[in-house]
């Protein structure tokens, strides 16, 4: 095939191009994902309810996982106090970073045009596009492990200490956001150790450098650990374990293989011009095994763990493992004149970016008025927060310092009240709880001292929970059904809330 001449001037145009051209990318996309979350979703998702509603009281850990993830998120929703429109910036931002990553590794394997393919190309993965609206601890994780596998290629094949800082850094930020870090981390480790070339590591100071940064900045989180009876360890074990017999060693690990195939088919269409069946012939490399092992190892760990213990893997566990996918494939298997074809790839990219795009924006506006059901992202958050403050305004002349119940409902209350009052449920939606153990902040006796909402969706909540709630607070004063309706086009569907106040004693 003969080259056209546009495809040619790519090829030959300087690296500082492409430089700026994926800065271009980086911010135009940011910046178009941003406004079309804010102007789609009318209310925040589950996922950054629970963490901004834990982020209103700093602590060294939480009832399911650990802070920094709601640490960054209350420090956003700080910027403009009861409103969570500064949370989604923080999630593109946080996703930004960790292009930033791919591509500074996508330059130690490649040549300009094609780390920016390698890069682009996952503007068709749905964990780094429509996710980024669902802050959690796996956005964050994205971030972290891109970092910590780019900190730890330069601090291996570059010999150099302060990158093995960077790598204690990164480690220790990311068990501070999720456990499961420690996974992909081992198999880093393993790599280190079977590979000949890098063997001696182990006997410089590096690596034990970063161990130290890690552990120190862990430290706090550990203690906290201890003190509250590892809640966050018995949550990870709940949700690792799965029910049934031999069978679920094939189900869940091939459920899981499936679906992060899924996730990557979009990835490989976008670069299939650049591709050739046939893996490329150059010899193996350290480098390049490490890319292999940063690629492909967790998931294979992930699997065999799976097979051999039936330990239960969430979907969403791939979505770090795979943000370096686009430069594997560019490595191993690209065409000898993948240079020359890079106008079919932005042809690809610019369908399948549009496409999930218009899908998101799309699912949110038109879905509710053509199947009938309201999702989270329509729940009326902020109505139900001002209504909930001006009632009790009403009364006690300030604002509530705690709501408690039903976690989605008071979650709310809480992510959309300016004075951030603290959440008093349970590490559980939809269930009228209120557990010191999962709110170790404030307690029955703190509630009944300094009063508070109490809030539950009083269309499925029955009297014998009501009953409950009068033994727990005598104060209580059961105030008329909050009915709001659902923020959807084209129907009227509400939601009944629940409301009970503790008056406060001082």
């Amino acid at each position: 095939m003969i080259a056209s001449p546009p495809e040619i001037a790519a090829a030959v145009r300087p690296a500082s191009f492409f430089t700026r051209l994926f800065w271009f990318w980086l911010i135009g996309r940011s910046v178009v994902w941003i406004a079309a979350i804010v102007a789609s979703h009318p209310n925040a998702p589950i996922d950054l309810v629970e963490w901004l509603s834990w982020g209103g009281v700093w602590q060294w850990g939480y009832c399911k996982h650990p802070p920094l993830p709601a640490w960054l998120a209350d420090a956003a929703a700080s910027l403009d106090p009861g409103h969570v429109w500064p949370v989604y910036v923080l999630g593109y931002a946080i996703l930004a970073l960790m292009f930033v990553a791919v591509w500074k590794l996508a330059r130690e394997y490649l040549p300009a045009p094609l780390a920016l393919a390698a890069v682009i190309c996952q503007d068709g993965q749905i964990y780094f596009t429509n996710d980024g609206a669902e802050f959690s601890n796996n956005i964050v994780l994205d971030a972290g492990w891109a970092w910590l596998v780019f900190c730890t290629h330069r601090a291996v094949f570059r010999r150099s200490t302060g990158w093995w800082f960077g790598v204690g850094v990164a480690l220790g930020l990311m068990l501070l956001t999720k456990y499961t870090i420690g996974l992909p981390v081992l198999v880093l480790a393993g790599f280190l150790i079977v590979t000949y070339s890098t063997r001696p590591i182990w006997r410089t100071p590096g690596p034990y450098l970063a161990a130290i940064v890690a552990l120190a900045l862990f430290a706090p989180h550990a203690v906290w650990l201890v003190r509250h009876d590892f809640v966050t360890v018995t949550y990870a074990s709940e949700r690792t374990s799965e029910p049934g017999g031999w069978e679920q060693h094939l189900f869940n690990p091939g459920q899981f293989a499936l679906g992060q195939a899924l996730h990557l088919m979009p990835v490989f269409f976008i670069l299939m011009p650049l591709l050739s069946w046939k893996r490329r012939p150059e010899s193996s490399t350290p480098e390049r095994r490490f890319l292999a092992w940063a690629i492909l190892g967790p998931f294979v760990f992930l699997l065999v763990l799976s097979l051999t213990t039936r330990f239960a893997l969430r979907e969403i566990w791939g979505s770090p493992l795979w943000s370096f996918y686009g430069i594997g494939l560019l490595v191993y298997f690209r065409r000898g004149d993948a240079e020359l074809r890079l106008r079919p790839v932005a042809i690809r990219w610019a369908i399948v970016a549009s496409l999930l795009l218009f899908y998101t924006v799309a699912k949110q506006v038109a879905g509710p008025a053509l199947t009938g059901r309201p999702e989270r992202p329509h729940f009326p958050g902020r109505a139900l927060a001002d209504e909930v403050n001006r009632r009790w305004g009403e009364k006690y002349g300030n604002l509530p310092p705690i709501v408690g119940g039903e976690g989605w409902r008071a979650g709310n209350i809480c992510c959309y009240s300016a004075h951030r009052p603290g959440l008093y449920s349970s590490g559980h939606m939809d269930y009228l709880a209120m557990k010191p153990e999962h709110s170790p902040w404030t307690s029955d006796a703190d509630l009944n001292e300094r009063g508070g909402a109490i809030v539950w969706n009083a269309e499925v909540i029955g009297n014998d929970t009501i009953d409950d709630l009068k033994s727990r607070f005598p104060q209580i004063e059961f105030q008329l059904d909050v009915e709001l309706p659902f923020e959807i086009w084209g129907g009227r569907k509400t939601t009944r809330v629940g409301l009970a106040f503790v008056p406060p004693r001082r």
